[in-house]
């Protein structure tokens, strides 16, 4: 491939991803509307008090919100979705192998200084 159909490709993914991600954050909050409409509909349906309907949607609201507490602080989702996409992914294996040599080297770096320190103090 050329440089020129790389960076091309490159420009189209940044964009592509960007995109995808407003899609998604629109998505999530169409999530919460479609909610509030099923409620909608369903106190309708079942001939139930028009008036019940803004606690129903609060009340699922709170719901999700508790769900998702329970998820983020009992379950630890992200963390789990986190070491999934690390085992997943070639490039972060390959940055934390990179950060890894570079800690490797740098305590070598230290412990040479050290060795260094102490022979300059018992020469003293």
């Amino acid at each position: 491939m050329t440089k020129r159909i790389r960076r091309n490709l490159s420009v189209f993914r940044s964009v592509f991803f960007r995109e995808k991600y407003r899609f998604d954050q629109g998505n999530a909050f169409l999530v919460f509307l479609n909610f509030a409409l099923l409620v909608v509909s369903l106190v309708h349906q079942s001939n139930g008090n028009s008036q019940m309907i803004k606690y129903y949607i609060i009340l699922g609201f709170v719901g999700t919100w508790l769900l998702g507490y329970f998820l983020d602080r009992v379950v630890r989702v992200q963390d789990a979705q986190e070491k999934i996409a690390l085992k997943r992914s070639p490039i972060w294996k390959e940055n934390f192998d990179r950060h890894d040599l570079q800690h490797e080297k740098l305590s070598n770096i230290y412990n040479k200084l050290d060795k260094i320190e102490k022979i300059l103090k018992e020469s003293e």
